[in-house]
């Protein structure tokens, strides 16, 4: 029975009760516990800023000792005899042509693709808006060796057609130069653009366009006053991202410059580890590469503060189709010119030489078999071996980037320390960082250990590239889900863990595929970041594709085919979750 003497003891309030981190038994000092809330998250991201600071910090270093192995002395002068070297200013060269007129090209591919999805009449759009995406998912060294195939001079089947049917000559054109690589960086990084600036195409509010037509302003002066520098942050985002990745990527240098001695960054620095190496010298290179490419980024980040691009007020709207009328089909030949150049042609030359025991330039089709095919997946150990490790490293590693990133995320969304921008920004730098860059410096930061010369070395590699994807996908995620369902259930006495796993989980689970299949197909066709750490049974796809180029091109297709077909079923997977991304 109660009595007026006291509150009952068993409805004391937990917030007036002292804390297990408090209790002690007496005569010892109270233990301060540190919850699963805090720990979890922390960890996570200082495994992250581990997988960062390390192979960075030993970049710099090594680029800053000089001489002989096993005595290495404090000197610039890997740094001098960079800059004394005329082959690096010639690399340099064509690497920012070729990253300037690789991006100019995908951002005029990704506009115009992305404004006749989301705002024309073009008839088949709802088939374009998934088509347009398809080259993402596409290795692009399998689209550089495709279009060997077919524009290699004498050699390739576009050539054998015109000569054939237009009497042109047999080298009419020719991919392994400049131009032919700056045509496939566009054709492979137009989907980055267009994923960028179809959300705010789509978001747009009609007003403002309808408001400079009544003044007067035509439709091209409407788009170009109006539209353009509506887009213009969309835009600037994904073309920073296309020139800092496509100046920086080793794959397509290396399959269309590298035969006729053109080298880029990337191919410098894959030379000058190969033997007789250089890693001081090699070291200096990466050292330049990633202050250019902190400081574009710091650059974009100031030019976008100082400027104000809000479009969107209180009132629900739909941007205005605009209707073509006889220019649709000119908006329709141009998607289909997209499409072809950048999924289909490519495909066509893989089907034909995979199926052709010897490439000659045309197909013979009473001499087609599966003679490639059964050889690289039964037969070949280096091909055999190479789906293995690249499928071990794939599942293994997006499962590890899933769960970092999501711990990650938490801690920048959820997490009260006011390190968390600091934290956002060092954990993003691997997106800036060209995979050869970041793999030299796992090279050299783990060189001498028991890693060195496993896939676990490839792994970390891997994860430490492209953990940053993973992160800020669940991260959109996590700040579009409000704060309110996870405080409820903690106040119905959950724990942490509990809220997680019954609330946070589920209302985030298509961000979570969606992220573990795009670090799967990442995976699966990297190339860069694996070139200077495989060894002998640790050869992925890409390596194996590498490898067997300069032994069999019916191999190298078959392989190609086997690959594209992995990652087409990975992309049919990802847009099941593609529009948790894009909304968020």
């Amino acid at each position: 029975m109660k009595t007026a003497s006291g509150p009952d003891p068993n409805l004391v309030s937990l917030r007036d009760r002292p804390s297990t981190a408090a209790r002690a038994p007496s005569g010892h000092p109270a233990r301060v516990l540190i919850s699963p809330q805090v720990l979890l998250p922390g960890l996570a991201v200082l495994i992250g800023v581990a997988l960062v600071a390390s192979p960075f910090l030993a970049t710099t270093v090594r680029s800053v000792l000089a001489g002989p192995e096993g005595d290495l002395v404090p000197s610039l002068r890997n740094f001098a005899a960079l800059f004394q070297d005329q082959r690096f200013y010639s690399a340099l060269g064509v690497t920012v042509v070729t990253g300037l007129a690789a991006t100019a090209l995908s951002c005029f591919f990704g506009l115009a693709l992305a404004w006749i999805v989301a705002r024309t009449d073009t008839p088949g759009r709802s088939w374009f808006d998934t088509l347009n995406l398809v080259p993402f998912f596409l290795s692009p060294f399998v689209g550089a060796v495709s279009w060997t195939y077919l524009a290699a001079p004498n050699a390739g089947l576009l050539n054998a057609v015109a000569s054939r049917y237009f009497s042109s000559p047999a080298d009419f054109l020719n991919i392994f130069s400049v131009g032919g690589v700056i045509w496939v960086l566009a054709l492979f990084y137009t989907p980055y653009v267009y994923l960028f600036v179809i959300g705010p195409m789509r978001r747009m509010d009609p007003a403002l366009e309808d408001a400079a037509r009544v003044h007067g302003a035509g439709f091209l002066a409407t788009v170009r006053h109006v539209t353009a520098p509506l887009m213009l942050p969309a835009l600037l985002s994904g073309a920073l991202i296309v020139f800092v990745t496509s100046a920086g990527l080793f794959d397509v240098p290396l399959a269309l410059a590298s035969p006729r001695a053109i080298n880029t960054i990337p191919t410098t620095v894959y030379s000058l580890v190969q033997y007789p190496s250089d890693y001081g010298k090699a070291a200096a290179i990466g050292v330049l590469v990633m202050a250019v490419t902190v400081f574009f980024a710091l650059a974009q980040r100031a030019y976008l503060s100082r400027r104000s691009y809000a479009t969107v007020t209180g009132k629900g709207y739909r941007p205005r189709t605009v209707q073509l009328g006889k220019w649709r089909y000119a908006a329709l030949a141009l998607e289909l010119f997209y499409v072809v150049c950048g999924v289909v042609l490519p495909m066509i030359a893989l089907i034909f030489v995979s199926l052709s025991p010897l490439w000659t330039g045309w197909p013979d089709f009473a001499r087609m078999s599966l003679a490639n095919f059964d050889q690289v997946l039964f037969h070949h150990d280096l091909a055999r071996r190479a789906l293995v490790n690249s499928l071990i490293v794939a599942v293994l590693g997006a499962t590890i980037g899933v769960l970092l990133g999501t711990l990650q995320s938490y801690y920048l969304q959820r997490g009260r320390s006011r390190l968390r921008t600091m934290m956002d920004s060092v954990l993003s730098l691997p997106l800036g960082i060209p995979g050869i860059i970041l793999g030299l410096g796992i090279l050299i930061f783990l060189i001498r250990t028991p890693l060195y010369a496993t896939l676990w070395i490839i792994l970390i590699a891997y994860v430490a590239r492209f953990l940053p994807l993973a992160t800020r996908g669940i991260s959109a995620m996590l700040l579009a889900l409000g704060g309110d369902l996870e405080e409820s259930a903690r106040a119905s006495g959950a724990s942490w863990a509990q809220t997680v796993r019954l609330i946070v989980l589920p209302l985030i689970k298509p961000a979570l595929v969606a992220a573990w299949l795009m670090l799967f197909v990442i995976f699966i066709r990297e190339l860069g970041a694996s070139i200077l750490l495989y060894a002998q049974g640790t050869e992925t796809i890409s390596v194996a594709m590498v490898i067997l180029g300069e032994q069999n091109f019916g191999h190298v297709a078959a392989l190609a085919l086997v690959q594209t077909l992995m990652l087409v079923a990975a992309f049919m997977l990802f847009r099941l979750t593609r529009s948790s991304i894009l909304e968020s």
